[in-house]
Protein backbone atom coordinates (compact mmCIF):
# COMPACT_ATOMS: atom_id res chain seq x y z
CA UNK A 1 0.00 0.00 0.00
CA UNK A 2 1.22 3.65 -1.08
CA UNK A 3 2.14 6.15 1.42
CA UNK A 4 -1.14 8.06 0.15
CA UNK A 5 -3.01 5.39 0.69
CA UNK A 6 -1.97 4.58 4.27
CA UNK A 7 -2.67 8.28 5.01
CA UNK A 8 -6.54 7.84 3.86
CA UNK A 9 -6.74 4.92 5.31
CA UNK A 10 -5.94 6.01 8.92
CA UNK A 11 -8.06 9.57 9.18
CA UNK A 12 -10.53 7.37 7.18
CA UNK A 13 -10.59 4.89 10.40
CA UNK A 14 -10.45 7.78 12.39
CA UNK A 15 -13.75 8.95 11.03
CA UNK A 16 -15.65 5.67 11.11
CA UNK A 17 -14.83 5.28 14.98
CA UNK A 18 -17.13 8.01 15.46
CA UNK A 19 -19.26 7.89 12.89
CA UNK A 20 -23.09 6.90 12.41
CA UNK A 21 -23.08 4.74 9.84
CA UNK A 22 -26.88 4.99 7.93
CA UNK A 23 -28.31 1.60 8.31
CA UNK A 24 -30.59 0.17 5.60
CA UNK A 25 -34.13 -0.88 6.67
CA UNK A 26 -34.52 -4.84 6.33
CA UNK A 27 -30.55 -4.86 6.76
CA UNK A 28 -29.91 -9.00 6.16
CA UNK A 29 -31.85 -8.61 2.69
CA UNK A 30 -29.40 -5.96 1.54
CA UNK A 31 -26.32 -6.65 -0.46
CA UNK A 32 -22.98 -4.67 0.33
CA UNK A 33 -19.85 -4.21 -1.48
CA UNK A 34 -16.57 -2.77 -0.47
CA UNK A 35 -13.09 -1.16 -2.38
CA UNK A 36 -10.39 -1.08 0.16
CA UNK A 37 -7.29 0.88 0.37
CA UNK A 38 -4.44 -0.77 -1.35
CA UNK A 39 -7.36 -2.78 -3.62
CA UNK A 40 -8.54 -0.16 -5.66
CA UNK A 41 -9.10 -2.08 -8.40
CA UNK A 42 -11.49 -4.68 -7.12
CA UNK A 43 -14.66 -4.54 -5.58
CA UNK A 44 -15.94 -7.09 -3.25
CA UNK A 45 -19.22 -8.15 -3.01
CA UNK A 46 -21.78 -9.92 -2.29
CA UNK A 47 -21.18 -9.40 1.20
CA UNK A 48 -24.52 -9.48 3.62
CA UNK A 49 -24.69 -8.70 7.61
CA UNK A 50 -27.01 -9.76 9.73
CA UNK A 51 -27.58 -7.24 12.27
CA UNK A 52 -26.23 -3.72 12.48
CA UNK A 53 -23.60 -4.77 14.62
CA UNK A 54 -21.94 -6.77 11.89
CA UNK A 55 -21.93 -4.28 9.83
CA UNK A 56 -20.62 -1.66 12.12
CA UNK A 57 -17.66 -3.97 13.02
CA UNK A 58 -16.49 -4.37 9.17
CA UNK A 59 -16.15 -0.70 9.26
CA UNK A 60 -14.02 -0.60 12.09
CA UNK A 61 -12.08 -3.88 11.03
CA UNK A 62 -11.49 -3.00 7.41
CA UNK A 63 -11.75 0.62 6.71
CA UNK A 64 -13.29 0.98 3.58
CA UNK A 65 -12.53 3.31 1.03
CA UNK A 66 -16.01 3.18 -0.72
CA UNK A 67 -19.27 1.31 0.62
CA UNK A 68 -22.15 0.37 -1.52
CA UNK A 69 -25.51 -1.48 -0.66
CA UNK A 70 -28.16 -2.84 -3.51
CA UNK A 71 -31.07 -0.80 -3.91
CA UNK A 72 -32.77 -4.32 -4.17
CA UNK A 73 -34.07 -6.68 -1.00
CA UNK A 74 -32.99 -10.26 -1.82
CA UNK A 75 -33.78 -13.56 -0.08
CA UNK A 76 -30.27 -14.88 0.00
CA UNK A 77 -28.02 -11.13 -0.88
CA UNK A 78 -24.62 -13.21 0.03
CA UNK A 79 -25.26 -15.70 -3.12
CA UNK A 80 -22.30 -14.64 -5.91
CA UNK A 81 -25.01 -15.35 -8.93
CA UNK A 82 -27.68 -13.23 -9.01
CA UNK A 83 -29.87 -15.58 -10.11
CA UNK A 84 -29.87 -16.99 -7.09
CA UNK A 85 -30.16 -14.11 -4.88
CA UNK A 86 -34.05 -13.99 -5.01
CA UNK A 87 -34.64 -10.82 -5.87
CA UNK A 88 -37.91 -9.35 -3.74
CA UNK A 89 -38.11 -5.78 -4.70
CA UNK A 90 -36.36 -2.53 -5.40
CA UNK A 91 -36.65 1.10 -4.25
CA UNK A 92 -36.92 3.26 -7.13
CA UNK A 93 -33.43 5.48 -7.76
CA UNK A 94 -32.17 8.62 -9.21
CA UNK A 95 -29.08 9.94 -9.53
CA UNK A 96 -28.09 13.40 -10.41
CA UNK A 97 -24.15 14.05 -11.58
CA UNK A 98 -22.58 16.62 -12.96
CA UNK A 99 -20.66 14.47 -15.36
CA UNK A 100 -24.32 14.36 -17.26
CA UNK A 101 -24.93 17.94 -17.24
CA UNK A 102 -23.30 20.54 -19.49
CA UNK A 103 -21.69 23.52 -16.85
CA UNK A 104 -19.16 26.22 -17.67
CA UNK A 105 -17.65 25.38 -14.82
CA UNK A 106 -15.63 22.63 -16.13
CA UNK A 107 -13.45 24.50 -18.29
CA UNK A 108 -11.99 25.59 -15.00
CA UNK A 109 -11.89 22.31 -13.15
CA UNK A 110 -12.02 19.16 -15.78
CA UNK A 111 -8.91 17.90 -17.55
CA UNK A 112 -8.76 15.91 -20.04
CA UNK A 113 -5.47 13.64 -21.59
CA UNK A 114 -5.35 11.46 -25.17
CA UNK A 115 -3.23 8.29 -23.63
CA UNK A 116 -1.62 8.13 -27.49
CA UNK A 117 -0.21 11.20 -27.79
CA UNK A 118 -0.39 13.18 -24.80
CA UNK A 119 -2.60 15.96 -26.15
CA UNK A 120 -4.60 17.94 -23.54
CA UNK A 121 -7.54 20.76 -22.62
CA UNK A 122 -9.69 21.78 -19.98
CA UNK A 123 -13.53 21.38 -20.16
CA UNK A 124 -16.14 18.29 -21.18
CA UNK A 125 -13.77 15.77 -22.98
CA UNK A 126 -13.58 15.18 -26.68
CA UNK A 127 -14.93 11.52 -27.62
CA UNK A 128 -11.99 11.61 -30.18
CA UNK A 129 -8.36 12.95 -29.43
CA UNK A 130 -8.45 16.42 -31.44
CA UNK A 131 -4.75 15.35 -32.37
CA UNK A 132 -4.39 11.66 -32.99
CA UNK A 133 -8.50 10.79 -33.37
CA UNK A 134 -7.69 8.14 -30.61
CA UNK A 135 -10.68 7.73 -28.66
CA UNK A 136 -8.20 6.82 -25.14
CA UNK A 137 -8.62 9.40 -23.19
CA UNK A 138 -8.56 10.10 -19.63
CA UNK A 139 -10.79 12.15 -17.85
CA UNK A 140 -9.75 14.30 -14.68
CA UNK A 141 -12.99 15.98 -12.89
CA UNK A 142 -13.48 18.30 -9.81
CA UNK A 143 -16.22 19.83 -8.14
CA UNK A 144 -17.14 23.32 -7.57
CA UNK A 145 -19.96 25.36 -5.93
CA UNK A 146 -20.99 25.87 -9.62
CA UNK A 147 -21.70 22.64 -10.20
CA UNK A 148 -22.88 21.76 -6.60
CA UNK A 149 -25.70 24.51 -7.63
CA UNK A 150 -26.67 23.34 -11.37
CA UNK A 151 -27.15 19.74 -9.62
CA UNK A 152 -28.96 20.62 -6.57
CA UNK A 153 -31.22 22.75 -8.91
CA UNK A 154 -31.78 19.54 -10.76
CA UNK A 155 -32.61 17.74 -7.39
CA UNK A 156 -35.10 19.83 -6.52
CA UNK A 157 -36.90 19.87 -9.75
CA UNK A 158 -37.12 16.01 -9.70
CA UNK A 159 -38.85 16.20 -6.10
CA UNK A 160 -41.15 18.70 -7.96
CA UNK A 161 -42.16 15.65 -10.55
CA UNK A 162 -41.97 12.89 -7.96
CA UNK A 163 -44.71 14.74 -5.49
CA UNK A 164 -46.91 16.99 -7.93
CA UNK A 165 -46.91 14.27 -10.53
CA UNK A 166 -46.64 10.99 -9.18
CA UNK A 167 -48.00 11.78 -5.86
CA UNK A 168 -45.51 10.81 -3.47
CA UNK A 169 -44.43 12.63 -0.58
CA UNK A 170 -41.16 13.90 1.14
CA UNK A 171 -41.59 11.25 3.56
CA UNK A 172 -41.90 8.43 0.92
CA UNK A 173 -37.81 9.48 -0.22
CA UNK A 174 -34.90 9.57 1.52
CA UNK A 175 -32.34 12.52 0.16
CA UNK A 176 -28.51 12.04 -0.38
CA UNK A 177 -25.59 14.37 -1.45
CA UNK A 178 -23.42 11.23 -3.37
CA UNK A 179 -19.87 12.60 -1.69
CA UNK A 180 -18.78 14.16 -4.99
CA UNK A 181 -20.36 15.75 -8.22
CA UNK A 182 -24.20 15.31 -7.49
CA UNK A 183 -27.18 13.81 -5.38
CA UNK A 184 -29.25 10.53 -5.17
CA UNK A 185 -33.11 10.37 -4.34
CA UNK A 186 -34.53 6.84 -3.28
CA UNK A 187 -37.88 6.38 -3.17
CA UNK A 188 -39.03 3.89 -0.83
CA UNK A 189 -42.67 3.48 -1.03
CA UNK A 190 -43.74 0.41 -1.23
CA UNK A 191 -46.13 0.35 -3.61
CA UNK A 192 -42.88 0.73 -6.08
CA UNK A 193 -40.38 -1.79 -4.79
CA UNK A 194 -41.63 -4.78 -7.38
CA UNK A 195 -41.83 -2.47 -10.51
CA UNK A 196 -39.65 -4.23 -13.14
CA UNK A 197 -37.07 -2.13 -15.95
CA UNK A 198 -40.03 -1.34 -17.99
CA UNK A 199 -42.17 0.64 -16.10
CA UNK A 200 -39.33 2.15 -14.35
CA UNK A 201 -38.00 3.21 -17.97
CA UNK A 202 -41.60 4.88 -18.52
CA UNK A 203 -40.72 6.68 -15.17
CA UNK A 204 -37.49 7.61 -15.91
CA UNK A 205 -39.15 9.52 -19.99
CA UNK A 206 -41.22 11.14 -18.22
CA UNK A 207 -39.01 12.81 -15.70
CA UNK A 208 -36.90 13.52 -18.69
CA UNK A 209 -39.54 15.16 -21.40
CA UNK A 210 -39.02 12.24 -23.38
CA UNK A 211 -41.95 11.49 -25.98
CA UNK A 212 -43.52 14.54 -25.08
CA UNK A 213 -45.52 15.21 -28.05
CA UNK A 214 -45.34 18.18 -29.74
CA UNK A 215 -47.89 17.83 -31.83
CA UNK A 216 -50.03 17.98 -28.94
CA UNK A 217 -49.05 21.51 -28.52
CA UNK A 218 -48.71 22.35 -32.00
CA UNK A 219 -51.61 23.56 -34.51
CA UNK A 220 -51.50 21.18 -37.37
CA UNK A 221 -53.42 23.50 -39.97
CA UNK A 222 -52.04 27.12 -40.54
CA UNK A 223 -55.42 28.62 -40.66
CA UNK A 224 -56.06 27.47 -36.86
CA UNK A 225 -52.54 28.83 -35.33
CA UNK A 226 -54.10 27.76 -31.94
CA UNK A 227 -51.54 25.29 -29.62
CA UNK A 228 -53.51 23.27 -27.00
CA UNK A 229 -55.23 25.57 -24.86
CA UNK A 230 -52.05 25.94 -21.89
CA UNK A 231 -52.91 26.89 -18.64
CA UNK A 232 -50.26 28.03 -15.83
CA UNK A 233 -52.70 25.93 -13.34
CA UNK A 234 -52.92 22.61 -15.59
CA UNK A 235 -51.19 19.34 -14.05
CA UNK A 236 -48.09 17.68 -15.27
CA UNK A 237 -46.31 18.54 -18.28
CA UNK A 238 -49.30 20.68 -19.70
CA UNK A 239 -48.99 23.17 -16.59
CA UNK A 240 -44.95 23.00 -16.58
CA UNK A 241 -44.88 24.21 -20.78
CA UNK A 242 -47.23 26.47 -19.68
CA UNK A 243 -45.11 28.17 -16.98
CA UNK A 244 -42.18 27.78 -18.64
CA UNK A 245 -43.46 29.67 -21.72
CA UNK A 246 -43.92 32.55 -19.18
CA UNK A 247 -40.53 32.60 -17.76
CA UNK A 248 -39.19 32.03 -21.20
CA UNK A 249 -40.77 35.29 -22.33
CA UNK A 250 -40.68 37.57 -19.24
CA UNK A 251 -36.34 35.88 -19.21
CA UNK A 252 -34.02 38.86 -20.02
CA UNK A 253 -32.12 35.62 -21.51
CA UNK A 254 -35.09 35.54 -24.49
CA UNK A 255 -33.17 36.32 -27.32
CA UNK A 256 -29.94 33.93 -26.27
CA UNK A 257 -32.22 31.03 -25.52
CA UNK A 258 -34.56 31.22 -28.56
CA UNK A 259 -31.28 31.58 -30.93
CA UNK A 260 -29.84 28.25 -28.82
CA UNK A 261 -33.47 26.79 -30.08
CA UNK A 262 -32.73 27.55 -33.82
CA UNK A 263 -35.17 30.11 -34.03
CA UNK A 264 -34.29 32.98 -37.14
CA UNK A 265 -33.17 36.48 -36.17
CA UNK A 266 -36.11 37.28 -37.98
CA UNK A 267 -38.50 35.43 -35.45
CA UNK A 268 -36.52 36.63 -32.92
CA UNK A 269 -36.97 40.25 -33.35
CA UNK A 270 -40.40 39.84 -33.64
CA UNK A 271 -41.13 37.74 -30.44
CA UNK A 272 -39.19 40.21 -28.84
CA UNK A 273 -40.80 43.18 -30.15
CA UNK A 274 -43.71 41.75 -29.03
CA UNK A 275 -42.84 40.77 -25.76
CA UNK A 276 -45.12 42.83 -23.35
CA UNK A 277 -48.29 41.72 -25.72
CA UNK A 278 -47.36 38.69 -25.38
CA UNK A 279 -46.56 38.56 -21.12
CA UNK A 280 -50.53 40.35 -20.92
CA UNK A 281 -52.34 37.39 -23.07
CA UNK A 282 -50.43 34.68 -20.91
CA UNK A 283 -51.55 36.20 -17.57
CA UNK A 284 -55.34 36.64 -18.89
CA UNK A 285 -57.68 33.87 -17.31
CA UNK A 286 -57.52 31.59 -19.59
CA UNK A 287 -54.48 32.87 -21.38
CA UNK A 288 -55.07 34.01 -24.52
CA UNK A 289 -53.73 31.65 -27.02
CA UNK A 290 -55.80 32.18 -30.32
CA UNK A 291 -53.71 35.59 -29.88
CA UNK A 292 -50.72 34.66 -29.22
CA UNK A 293 -50.56 31.77 -31.47
CA UNK A 294 -50.60 34.25 -34.71
CA UNK A 295 -47.46 36.18 -33.88
CA UNK A 296 -45.89 32.69 -33.90
CA UNK A 297 -45.83 29.93 -36.91
CA UNK A 298 -45.93 26.17 -36.66
CA UNK A 299 -42.33 25.64 -36.81
CA UNK A 300 -40.92 28.04 -34.32
CA UNK A 301 -43.78 26.95 -31.60
CA UNK A 302 -41.93 23.29 -31.63
CA UNK A 303 -38.77 24.76 -31.63
CA UNK A 304 -39.80 26.51 -28.57
CA UNK A 305 -41.48 23.73 -27.18
CA UNK A 306 -38.45 21.16 -27.25
CA UNK A 307 -36.79 24.17 -25.64
CA UNK A 308 -38.86 24.05 -22.77
CA UNK A 309 -39.16 20.56 -22.27
CA UNK A 310 -35.37 20.24 -22.31
CA UNK A 311 -35.25 22.90 -19.89
CA UNK A 312 -38.00 21.40 -17.43
CA UNK A 313 -37.02 17.63 -17.98
CA UNK A 314 -35.03 16.60 -15.51
CA UNK A 315 -30.94 15.30 -15.98
CA UNK A 316 -31.05 12.25 -14.41
CA UNK A 317 -29.05 9.34 -14.87
CA UNK A 318 -31.23 6.67 -16.72
CA UNK A 319 -29.22 3.83 -16.16
CA UNK A 320 -29.60 4.15 -12.37
CA UNK A 321 -33.12 4.45 -12.59
CA UNK A 322 -34.31 1.34 -14.64
CA UNK A 323 -31.26 -0.62 -12.83
CA UNK A 324 -33.62 -3.35 -10.29
CA UNK A 325 -30.37 -4.32 -8.95
CA UNK A 326 -28.25 -1.41 -8.20
CA UNK A 327 -25.55 -1.00 -5.86
CA UNK A 328 -25.78 2.56 -4.50
CA UNK A 329 -23.22 4.45 -2.38
CA UNK A 330 -24.21 4.25 1.78
CA UNK A 331 -25.57 7.35 3.32
CA UNK A 332 -23.17 8.72 5.72
CA UNK A 333 -19.62 6.89 4.34
CA UNK A 334 -16.93 8.73 3.08
CA UNK A 335 -16.57 9.03 -0.86
CA UNK A 336 -12.79 7.38 -1.31
CA UNK A 337 -12.28 10.08 -4.34
CA UNK A 338 -13.26 13.01 -2.23
CA UNK A 339 -12.89 12.24 1.23
CA UNK A 340 -16.69 14.04 1.72
CA UNK A 341 -19.25 12.64 3.54
CA UNK A 342 -22.06 11.06 1.85
CA UNK A 343 -24.60 13.08 3.13
CA UNK A 344 -28.07 11.89 4.53
CA UNK A 345 -30.33 15.26 3.82
CA UNK A 346 -34.09 16.25 4.31
CA UNK A 347 -35.68 18.74 1.60
CA UNK A 348 -34.83 21.52 3.81
CA UNK A 349 -31.30 20.91 3.93
CA UNK A 350 -31.05 20.24 0.27
CA UNK A 351 -32.71 23.59 -0.63
CA UNK A 352 -29.88 25.29 1.39
CA UNK A 353 -27.57 22.94 0.43
CA UNK A 354 -23.76 24.07 1.74
CA UNK A 355 -20.67 21.37 0.99
CA UNK A 356 -18.57 22.72 4.01
CA UNK A 357 -21.40 22.49 6.25
CA UNK A 358 -22.90 19.08 5.56
CA UNK A 359 -20.56 16.89 3.90
CA UNK A 360 -17.38 18.10 4.91
CA UNK A 361 -15.36 15.71 8.38
CA UNK A 362 -11.92 16.52 8.13
CA UNK A 363 -10.68 19.73 9.60
CA UNK A 364 -10.86 23.24 7.65
CA UNK A 365 -7.56 24.63 9.16
CA UNK A 366 -4.70 25.78 6.17
CA UNK A 367 -2.18 23.57 5.74
CA UNK A 368 0.91 24.32 2.84
CA UNK A 369 0.64 22.11 -0.14
CA UNK A 370 2.50 22.01 -3.73
CA UNK A 371 0.40 20.51 -6.50
CA UNK A 372 1.58 20.17 -10.09
CA UNK A 373 -0.96 21.17 -12.70
CA UNK A 374 -4.08 21.97 -10.44
CA UNK A 375 -7.43 22.61 -11.42
CA UNK A 376 -8.24 26.41 -11.74
CA UNK A 377 -10.99 26.07 -9.19
CA UNK A 378 -12.49 23.31 -6.56
CA UNK A 379 -15.18 23.63 -4.35
CA UNK A 380 -15.10 27.42 -3.46
CA UNK A 381 -11.31 27.41 -3.92
CA UNK A 382 -9.51 29.91 -6.30
CA UNK A 383 -6.31 27.75 -7.59
CA UNK A 384 -5.67 30.54 -10.47
CA UNK A 385 -2.44 31.56 -8.88
CA UNK A 386 1.11 31.36 -10.31
CA UNK A 387 2.58 30.45 -6.71
CA UNK A 388 4.35 27.12 -6.52
CA UNK A 389 3.10 27.12 -3.02
CA UNK A 390 -0.73 27.09 -2.09
CA UNK A 391 -2.52 27.36 1.71
CA UNK A 392 -5.57 25.78 1.27
CA UNK A 393 -7.98 23.83 4.35
CA UNK A 394 -7.16 20.53 5.28
CA UNK A 395 -10.13 19.07 3.72
CA UNK A 396 -8.92 20.18 0.49
CA UNK A 397 -5.49 18.80 0.82
CA UNK A 398 -7.12 15.50 1.23
CA UNK A 399 -9.54 16.20 -1.48
CA UNK A 400 -6.47 16.29 -3.75
CA UNK A 401 -4.62 13.04 -1.78
CA UNK A 402 -8.06 10.86 -2.38
CA UNK A 403 -8.52 12.30 -6.31
CA UNK A 404 -4.83 11.69 -7.39
CA UNK A 405 -4.02 14.97 -7.70
CA UNK A 406 0.11 14.96 -7.32
CA UNK A 407 0.33 17.11 -4.27
CA UNK A 408 2.61 17.39 -1.34
CA UNK A 409 2.08 18.82 2.18
CA UNK A 410 4.87 21.18 3.14
CA UNK A 411 5.70 20.39 6.84
CA UNK A 412 6.05 24.44 8.53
Amino acid sequence: MSNKSEFLKRIFSKYYKRARIYIPDSLPQREFAFVYFGKEGYMHRHIAFNNEDELISHFKLHVPRHVFYSSAYYEYPAASNMNEKGWLGAELIFDIDVDHIETPCKEFHDKWTCLNCGASGWGIPPQLCYNCGSEKIRRETWVCEVCLSVAKDEALKLIDFLINDFGFSKNDMMIVFSGHRGFHVHVKDSEILTLDQDSRREISDYIRGIGVDYRFFIPTKPALYTPYALDFRDPAWLGRIARSLYSLIASNQLEEKLKKAGVSARKIEKITAMREEIIKKLEENPPNWSYISKLIDPNTWERIFHLLTEEEGVKIDERVTIDVKRLIRLPETLHGKTGMKVALLNYHKLEEFDIQKHAVVFPSDNVKITIKKPPKKVLNIDLSTKREALEVPFYVFVYFLANGAEVKRIKT
